[in-house]
């Protein structure tokens, strides 16, 4: 495998050697991005498949980009329930491999751009950064309004957010470093990306009464083609942060509220007046309304920090954090099941089973951690990760 390894790195240097100067998308570029894309995706079927023929893929990568004859391949449609019912969109691999060329260029554009309490999809940030950002703004405020924006993903208008993207790029692309990308290029690739109908050309994944429960406002194959990007790709996640940028900086500059955290569509205000956050929720409305085309979901949370904010997995309360039950149902569900199946097969179990186990429970532990659970740990009890056939069954 090193001996492999070595040879490709060899041929693309040899590559990078002989490409044409005039080259826009350059193949070193390329490949990079192919190395970043294959990290969570290496075992992949759709990853192996490009990996066989690796050379070849990235080649034809790299002339379609150049010419501007690049297509979308076909990509897989599926049903998820975690946390709750929803469409997703994974796109081909080598449809990956492009979003991983653009998404790191905007973001030298972007980053210095977004607020510092955007925390989704972002480096250094995430869900624990953003619990840890709360739990500090519960403990200099006495109040908390929490609101979400109703079916975000499939409402985000395409042409406000090209345009937003267009006005950016026009006036700081040039301050972009490390690519031969021209403005035209970008903005091609971006309106493309922005403007694809992911519905058409799909394999659909699951059964057929599994894609009908979703309601029609919930589905991209039912909502006004212009509106909507997929869940699932790696630029509708960044796409959602430019989207939201501008009224990041009115909550934060026009309504100077300081204390304002969001999470791709939920977010947060903490203030000492339970009158100045009714004043901030009517700006609130009338600028997503007015702006963005979006509107927020009837129902808001308007409590004492004290009573607890249920934020990302969390309770958040002044001077503790708690783990939401629904997240501790799930993993002794999981558990349950899991134990189940040992019983039934009277502890033969096939190692890829264990494996995934143990990483729902990785993955639990590691969420749990950054709470007060110490006596929760105890209780819900943990197998044993060194010989998974030792464990306490309480």
């Amino acid at each position: 495998m090193a001996t492999r390894t070595t040879t490709i790195r060899q041929i693309v240097n040899m590559f990078v050697v002989l490409e044409a100067e005039n080259k826009m998308f350059e193949f070193k570029e390329i490949y990079t991005a192919y190395l970043k894309c294959r990290r969570l995706k290496r075992n992949t079927i759709n990853a192996l498949k490009f990996e066989q023929n690796l050379l070849e893929n990235l080649c034809d990568l790299e002339t379609s980009l150049n010419d501007k004859t690049y297509t979308f391949k076909r990509g897989v449609c599926f049903i998820t329930n975690s946390p709750k019912m929803r469409e997703v969109f994974a796109a081909d691999f080598s449809d990956r491999v492009v979003h991983h060329i653009i998404v790191p260029l905007l973001e030298q554009i972007y980053e210095p751009k977004f607020i510092y309490d955007s925390y989704s999809n972002r480096k250094d940030k995430g869900i624990h950064n953003a619990t840890k950002r709360a739990l500090h703004f519960s403990r200099g405020s006495k109040y908390y309004l929490q609101l979400d924006i109703k079916n975000f993903f499939y409402t985000i208008d395409k042409d406000i957010l090209y345009t937003k993207l267009q006005s950016m790029l026009v006036k700081t692309f040039h301050l972009v470093k490390g690519t031969k990308i021209k403005l035209d290029e970008m903005l091609w690739l971006c309106e493309k990306i922005i403007y694809q109908d992911v519905t058409k050309n799909v394999i659909l994944k699951g059964t057929k009464s599994n894609f009908l429960k979703i309601p029609s406002h919930k589905t991209l194959f039912k909502v006004d083609k212009n509106k909507g990007l997929p869940i699932g790709n790696l630029t509708s996640q960044f796409f959602a942060n430019v989207y939201m940028n501008d009224f990041d900086n009115f909550v934060k500059r026009e309504l100077k509220c300081k204390r304002y955290i969001r999470y791709v569509d939920d977010f947060v205000l903490f203030e000492n007046s339970k009158e100045k956050l009714l004043e901030l929720y009517k700006s609130i409305v009338k600028y997503l309304s007015d702006n963005l085309a979006l509107k927020l979901r009837d129902r808001y949370i308007l409590k004492e920090n004290k009573d607890g904010l249920d934020f990302l997995g969390y309770i958040i309360r002044p001077h503790y954090v708690l783990t939401r039950k629904r997240v501790v149902n799930n993993y002794k569900y999981k558990k349950a099941k899991y134990l189940s199946r040992y019983d039934e097969l009277k502890g033969k179990m096939d190692f890829e089973e264990i494996k995934q186990f143990l990483s729902v429970q990785a993955s639990f532990l590691g969420h749990i951690k950054h709470a007060n659970s110490y006596k929760l740990k105890q209780t819900v009890g943990v197998i044993n990760e060194i010989d998974p056939f030792s464990f306490d069954r309480n």
